[in-house]
């Protein structure tokens, strides 16, 4: 799938942070997250001397620099976001470079001595440089309703893409995606878990955050990282959401099971394990009928509490307004399946959060 997104270039010497298990992570100057809304389509849907592709083509970027504008605007107070590019490595045997971007609010001191939760958003097809991406982060730090205290996010990197080539060389992103995705002999993905596993500790290592107070999102291919993070147990993470995420494969996956746990879909919160929200549209021809129930059924056996939200007469894509200019006929926005869920996603992030206060 394409969604549309952008990153800011780094500017200014990197800034060393601390870092969990090995690898090592550097950040660039911070930035006013909302600088790209001053951009031109133009300049988001190619490469350049100063930054990567941000979006498929002009129009992509257009529809969602449309969508960010509205929303900024709606906000009962001028709040702003800081956004800055993290380079951090996967720690395996060749030390992966992968390319996140942080997002704060600007009113969050760094050196706050309060914990704040932290979320990690995983990429579409598209890749991590994404402008629907930075719209959401830019949304999240900013709802004070949700987060009175704030929060801090990542958009993580899965496939080590700093230059938005996946926009364009599906060929390599083909490539790329096989080697993280397809199941080894055991039916273990180690790969995905390293780049997942890097994304936790280079969040939890950001000023501010409460490693223990994690929530991860996945659009599209992100799918695969919600569900494999529930595969992994981390105590630390408390949410996982999927929108439209697809989970091919899924029947090659070992069996992951927890018969202490095991639960049945419930509108109950639990703590002690993710509790997990999948929203999917009926019409959705990348999300077959057969993933989408043994996903379900994994998360269950797990001990995860998971609901699933499916939409009537919703394709795929439906959360990104961009889509609505996908030549596909398999791609389109849906305002209200976008809203439903987004709305249960506020609700289920501020019940779990102060339930495992």
């Amino acid at each position: 799938s394409h969604p549309i997104d952008a990153l800011l270039p780094p500017t200014g010497k990197p800034i060393f942070l601390s870092q969990r298990r090995m690898a090592a992570s550097s950040t660039s100057s911070w930035e006013p997250g909302t600088e790209i809304l001053s951009l031109a389509p133009s300049d988001l849907s190619k490469p350049s001397v100063t930054g990567p592709q941000l979006a498929k083509d002009d129009a992509y970027a257009e529809a969602i620099l449309k969508a960010w504008t509205s929303d900024a605007e709606e906000r009962t107070s001028k709040q702003t976001s800081t956004c800055s590019h993290i380079l951090y490595k996967c720690n395996n045997e060749d030390e992966t470079s992968l390319h996140g971007c942080i997002y704060r609010s600007s009113q969050l001191i760094e050196n706050n001595a309060s914990s704040i939760p932290g979320l990690i958003l995983f990429h579409t097809g598209a890749g991590p440089q994404d402008i629907f991406l930075r719209w959401k982060a830019d949304s999240l730090v900013n709802d004070k309703e949700l987060f009175p205290n704030g929060c801090v996010v990542l958009i993580a990197d899965i496939i080590g893409d700093g230059e938005g080539w996946a926009w364009t060389d599906r060929s390599r992103y083909e490539t790329v995606r096989k080697s993280i995705l397809i199941p080894d002999k055991k039916g273990e993905r180690n790969e995905l878990k390293c780049r997942i596993q890097a994304a936790i500790d280079t969040l939890s290592a950001q000023p501010g955050v409460d490693p223990g107070q994690i929530a991860a999102l996945g659009f599209c291919m992100g799918g695969h990282p919600i569900l494999e993070l529930a595969r992994m147990n981390v105590p630390s993470v408390k949410v996982l959401i999927t929108y439209h995420g697809v989970f091919d494969g899924v029947d090659r996956l070992s069996h992951v099971s927890n018969s202490d746990n095991k639960i049945s879909s419930s509108n109950e919160l639990i703590t002690g394990k993710p509790n997990v929200l999948v929203c999917t549209g009926e019409d959705d021809p990348f999300v077959g009928k057969e993933d989408l129930a043994l996903a379900t059924a994994m998360f269950n056996d797990i001990g995860c509490n998971c609901r699933v939200m499916n939409f009537e007469k919703t394709r795929h894509g439906f959360t990104n307004p961009a889509q609505d200019y996908n030549p596909s006929d398999a791609f389109a926005f849906n305002e209200d399946s976008y809203s439903k869920s987004w709305s249960a996603t506020r609700d289920l992030l501020k019940k779990a959060f102060r339930l495992n206060k």
